[in-house]
C-alpha cells in the first residue's frame, strides 16, 4: 500500500442539523474528506481539512444519536435501538456531523481512513494507522497468503 495515496469513497448518510437523514457521497482528496449530493459529484456540497477537525470516532452500538442543532446537542428521533454500531462522528469547531455506513464493518473503516489521513505527515503513528487501515480493508487478515 502507498501510505500517500489512502483513499475511501461511497455513500454515506448524515444527519442534518434537525435531525433528518441525507444520503451523501462521500470520498476522500488528499487530506480532505469530501461530500457531494451523489456520486455524479457534480455540487461539491462541503470539504473538511482532516487535519483541522477534532476527534472522529465510533459511536458504540446501543448509544443515543445526537444532533447538533444551533450549536447545542441534543437527542433526535434515532435514539439507541436504531444504533447498530454503524454511527460515526466527526468534530469541526462546533459542529459534530454524525455520519452512519451501511455497517458496523464500513464504518470501523471509514473512522480508520479518516483518523489515518487526519494524522497526515510521514510518522509512525501515521503508518501504524494504514497498517490498520489494509488490514481492515482485507476484511481482517494481514494477507500472509495472498
Amino acid at each position: 500500500m502507498n501510505y500517500d495515496a489512502v483513499h475511501i469513497s461511497g455513500y454515506l448518510h448524515k444527519m442534518t442539523r434537525d435531525g433528518r437523514w441525507q444520503k451523501r457521497w462521500f470520498e476522500t482528496n488528499g487530506n480532505f474528506l469530501t461530500y457531494y449530493k451523489s456520486k455524479k459529484m457534480t455540487k461539491l456540497l462541503a470539504a473538511l481539512n482532516l487535519p483541522q477537525v477534532g476527534e472522529i470516532k465510533a459511536i458504540e452500538k446501543g448509544k443515543t444519536i445526537e444532533a447538533t442543532v444551533k450549536g447545542e446537542a441534543k437527542s433526535v428521533e434515532a435514539g439507541v435501538e436504531d444504533n447498530d454500531g454503524s454511527f460515526f462522528t466527526i468534530e469541526l469547531n462546533e459542529r459534530i456531523y454524525t455520519l452512519k455506513a451501511d455497517n458496523q464493518k464500513e464504518s470501523l473503516r471509514w473512522v480508520a481512513t479518516l483518523n489515518a489521513l487526519k494524522a497526515g505527515g510521514q510518522n509512525e503513528e501515521r503508518k501504524d494507522q494504514l497498517a490498520d487501515v489494509e488490514k481492515t480493508q482485507r476484511g481482517g487478515c494481514m494477507g500472509c497468503c495472498v
